[in-house]
């Protein structure tokens, strides 16, 4: 009789902020948990805590990470885990996410760090001499780290020589179809954020501000959690201040189908952060045919073509904001011809097939012993992935 547990998938363990948590990082994990690896891989949830206030002293935040700790390494024995993909940003639940990766390391895991902070360069920069050697030290412990695009593998690359990385791009499931956008009255603009001040909700609202000054018709909503731009009250004053209480509208956090009639309502989507990762929002935007009006921050200009999925603009500039929103403001054919070839894109480049192949060949690679007298480096990596890719096609067709 066939032993079951000798054909069981291996198990990856994902470390990670729970799905009731909005955010690109809380989605790209919820992607990875609910993805069918068929007979490749399991993967099982392993949610990072957090304060429930947002107010704790750093002793109390050691204090629960290590019971957190505790946790990973009993989950590691009981599972058998071989892998351990661990999501992670900047500051401290960065050195929060090396403690993981060390125990992972402990109980013969292999470890993936997947960075989705989009200021890490910031906090690399300002982190001092002995953080930044730590930082350096952790990323080439790591088995494996994952950088969103080819820029920001080059960043981590800067901090850390001889890190492995891989580029593994974002990814979204989009709808089976899009709505007209041809409709009476002004052209909507969407921002799906939360509203911090690197997010440019500041820009954003002054860009909205001249376009109202010049006669320029334009409504816009403003939909995600309060942040450092402000809350509700804040932000409701920012508006009534600037004179724009009938055209700009903050409605707070919003999922599921909250977020898609807004996706479907709106008809630009527009992200004026000063840096940026690779935006899940954005890529949502992409699949609901929307045209994207955007900064060239982080890894937005390997996403957008300017003038063929939307238009690129540089950050920290409103003037320059406002006058590509009052492009697309006034020309509805254009922005139906970049809203076609925004979802052309999100198809064909960023779609869950894509994104579930490169999770298998990094995770085989992983599990895949090195060539004698090699280490597992960048030339195994593209072997290993050819194969794989082989064989996923040939599992799918």
């Amino acid at each position: 009789m066939l032993d079951e547990s000798k054909t069981a998938p291996p198990t990856v363990i994902v470390v990670g902020p729970p799905a009731s948590l909005v955010g690109g990082m809380a989605a790209v994990v919820e992607q990875v948990l609910t993805l069918d690896f068929g007979d490749h891989y399991r993967t099982v949830a392993f949610p990072t805590t957090f304060s429930p206030t947002g107010r704790e002293s750093r002793f109390r935040q050691v204090v629960r990470h290590g019971r957190h700790l505790r946790r990973l390494a009993g989950n590691i024995r009981r599972s058998a885990a071989s892998i351990i993909h661990v999501h992670t940003c900047s500051g401290f639940s960065f050195f929060r996410s090396v403690a993981d990766m060390l125990v992972g390391q402990r109980g013969r895991c292999r470890v993936i760090l997947h960075i989705h902070g989009a200021a890490f360069d910031e906090f690399h920069a300002g982190a001092g001499s002995l953080r930044r050697r730590l930082i350096a030290w952790s990323l080439r412990r790591a088995d494996r780290v994952v950088a969103l695009s080819e820029a920001w593998r080059e960043k981590l690359r800067g901090m850390s020589p001889g890190a492995n990385v891989t580029v593994i791009e974002n990814a979204v499931s989009g709808p089976a179809s899009v709505p007209s956008r041809r409709h009476d009255g002004p052209c909507r603009f969407l921002l799906l954020a939360r509203m911090d001040e690197w997010k440019g909700v500041d820009d954003l609202l002054e860009a909205c501000h001249r376009l109202h000054g010049e006669g320029v018709a334009v409504e816009l909503v403003l939909a995600g959690p309060a942040g450092t731009a402000g809350d509700a009250a804040i932000l409701d004053r920012r508006i009534h201040t600037l004179g724009l209480d009938s055209a700009v509208r903050y409605v707070g956090p919003v999922c599921g189908d909250d977020k898609v009639n807004l996706l479907r309502w709106a008809d630009v989507y527009v992200q004026p952060s000063h840096n940026e990762g690779m935006p899940i929002s954005l890529l949502e935007a992409l699949s609901y045919g929307l045209p994207v009006v955007a900064t060239r921050v982080g890894a937005v200009p390997e996403v957008l073509t300017d003038q063929r999925e939307g238009l690129l603009v540089p950050a920290h500039r409103p003037d320059r904001l406002a006058r590509a929103m009052g492009e697309l403001i006034a020309n509805i054919a254009h922005r139906e011809t970049l809203g076609r070839a925004a979802r052309d894109l999100a198809s064909t480049r960023f779609g869950m097939d894509r994104f579930r192949r490169d999770l298998i060949a990094l995770y085989d690679v992983l599990r895949a012993p090195p060539p004698r007298g090699e280490q597992t480096g960048e030339h195994s990596l593209a072997a290993s992935t050819a194969s794989t890719e082989r064989r996923s096609s040939a599992a799918t067709a």
